[in-house]
């Protein structure tokens, strides 16, 4: 199965954003609204990817969305253990997942931890490596909605 676009899971999410039989007051309030409730998640993934950065080191925040009823106990990859896997990988002639180890740790290693946290989306059709501001951490889900 595919992997749906943001934009689609954007109006499966909030489908009063494109309905039009929903006043454009209300649909600016849902907004504002579906934004800080956003952001209020994603503040939560920054405060836990904080946790374990202090006490790990450098690397990426996992989100595991294979089974998200499954506790996730192994939910941060350190950059040392991303380079082993690099090898891992490598050896076993596993260009796909060489590939995504890459560009997991291109993005760490360009990332400003002040500035960003970087979050490994996996699912049933792969991973994802995405990069998330501390300032405004909503901001493209704001863009998206305003774009709609």
């Amino acid at each position: 199965m595919a992997r749906p676009k943001p934009l689609e899971l954007l109006v499966k999410f909030f489908p009063e954003l494109i309905d039009k039989t929903v006043a454009s007051s209300n649909k600016k309030a849902s907004k504002e609204l579906n934004v800080r409730i956003c952001e209020a998640i994603i503040s939560d993934l920054i405060s836990k990817h904080d946790k374990l950065y202090s006490l790990m080191g450098e690397g990426a925040l996992i989100v595991n969305l294979k089974n998200p009823k499954e506790d996730n106990i192994n939910n941060y990859v350190t950059v040392d253990s991303l380079e082993r896997d690099l090898v891992d990988a490598m050896n076993r002639k596993d260009t796909v997942v060489e590939e995504f180890i890459q560009d997991a740790l291109k993005t760490i290693k360009d990332s400003n931890a002040n500035h960003h946290i970087v979050i490994l989306f996996l699912d049933n059709s792969g991973g994802s490596v995405s990069r998330i501001m501390r300032d405004m951490p909503a901001k493209k889900i704001q863009e998206m909605m305003d774009d709609l």
